[in-house]
């Protein structure tokens, strides 16, 4: 039987921002988390999953303010970050400190398992940045 095709508009998408632990501390709480396709990454029952399907990824997205952070965290999964809108630094390590790179609009990253990772926009207005986890 064909599976029926399935869209989520840009519109139609609902942000969590209690997806993570760190949405509740001073710097980043103003995040919004968005899990697009499959389960993602999110700690929070609030997270609203658009298409459930179980298909061995995930998509999701973030949305901040310049200067929101978002704090070291690590996944079970590979990170593929793709600049949608906006100038992002990334830095990785225990402490953050290990390196850093900063990415511009179309720029795509890739952060691997188990690499503490965190993100920030840089200047300008709202950006938003997809992720991709495999």
């Amino acid at each position: 039987m064909r599976q029926p095709v399935k869209t989520v508009s840009f519109g139609e998408l609902k942000p969590c921002r209690t997806a993570f632990i760190d949405a509740h501390t001073p710097g980043s709480d103003q995040k919004e988390n968005f899990t697009i396709i499959g389960g993602g990454v999110s700690e929070s029952p609030d997270q609203h999953v658009h298409l459930t399907d179980a298909i061995g990824f995930n998509i999701g997205a973030a949305g901040q303010p310049p200067k929101c952070n978002n704090s070291l965290h690590t996944h079970r999964t590979a990170e593929v970050f793709f600049v949608l809108k906006g100038r992002w630094r990334f830095f990785w390590g225990q402490h953050g400190t290990a390196g850093e790179v900063i990415l511009n609009e179309g720029d795509i990253f890739n952060i691997p398992t188990p690499v503490f990772r965190g993100f920030e926009g840089m200047a300008g207005g709202r950006f938003e940045l997809p992720t991709f986890g495999l």
